[in-house]
């Protein structure tokens, strides 16, 4: 995984962010370099479920922690992607408020 080597204060509301990154996650990027989030595996607060229905459990489904509930409007389509490293996955999901 990624990680920060350094950060210089730009002014008040701005820091530049030095970042190692390995040829894959760098590959995940696709060149793209604004609308850009970091987040730590370490921050990760909540707890989500995921269900199993259907013959042999062929559909899965992520239950959203009832933390978020409240701002999600479940009439939109949601986009998605998912990050594998050796041991884990980590699915990313993003859901319009309104």
């Amino acid at each position: 995984m990624s990680k920060i080597i350094e950060i210089k204060s730009i002014s008040e509301d701005k820091n530049k962010v030095t970042l190692e990154l390995n040829s894959k996650e760098l590959s995940w990027i696709e060149g793209k370099m604004e609308k850009m989030h970091l987040f730590s595996e370490d921050n990760l607060k909540y707890k989500a479920k995921l269900v199993k229905r259907g013959k042999r459990d062929s559909t899965k489904y992520f239950l959203l922690p009832k933390e978020f509930r409240k701002n999600v409007n479940s009439s939109n389509n949601v986009r998605s992607t998912v990050i594998e490293s050796k041991i884990k996955s980590i699915f990313i999901f993003e859901v319009s408020k309104y």
